[in-house]
């Protein structure tokens, strides 16, 4: 497993693949997140190792997206390392959310026709890909921002980013 680390507005992103593709993509919001990313691929007896030069197209989506240009990211395969096949298909419902459009926890558990909506909210929790599966468009049913792992700063800057 190859990984990287890229800069961007309000820190860094530390990003993980496969020959198979794209398998995290999360926030380093301090040192102890770097220690949990790499102790979870520890546990997994998963290797990891630096390679900047495997992440060219993904630095490009990434650099793009923060420049503000329209990018869902749908151009990336994905490897899910994680989840279960119920987080996974959340996970990809919500990948269909476009760019600059928002859903709700309500919405996707319709789509999915499913009933729970909280148990959408805690797959969403556990997704292991910060902007290339699109969580923080979710909101709650009464418009309001809901959660976010990232943190709620972190939503909002993504949400201002992607407005019209």
């Amino acid at each position: 497993m190859f990984y990287t680390i890229l800069d961007f507005p309000l820190g860094k992103i530390f990003l993980a693949k496969s020959e198979k593709g794209l398998s995290l993509a999360s926030s380093l919001k301090n040192r102890n997140r770097f220690e949990e990313i790499t102790e979870f691929f520890k546990r997994k007896s998963i290797l990891l190792e630096l390679q900047r030069k495997n992440f060219h197209r993904e630095e490009k989506l990434f650099s793009q997206y923060f420049e503000g240009k329209k990018e869902d990211f749908t151009s990336l395969r994905l490897d899910f390392i994680s989840g279960t096949p119920y987080q996974r298909k959340v996970w990809l419902e919500t990948r269909k959310i476009p760019y600059g459009k928002t859903g709700t926890y309500k919405s996707l558990a319709e789509k999915m026709n499913h009933r729970g909506y909280r148990s959408i909210g805690q797959a969403l929790s556990r997704n292991p890909l910060l902007i290339v599966i699109p969580c923080h468009r979710v909101l709650s049913s009464d418009g309001s921002i809901g959660g976010f792992t990232g943190g709620l700063e972190l939503k909002k800057f993504l949400l201002r980013l992607e407005k019209p």
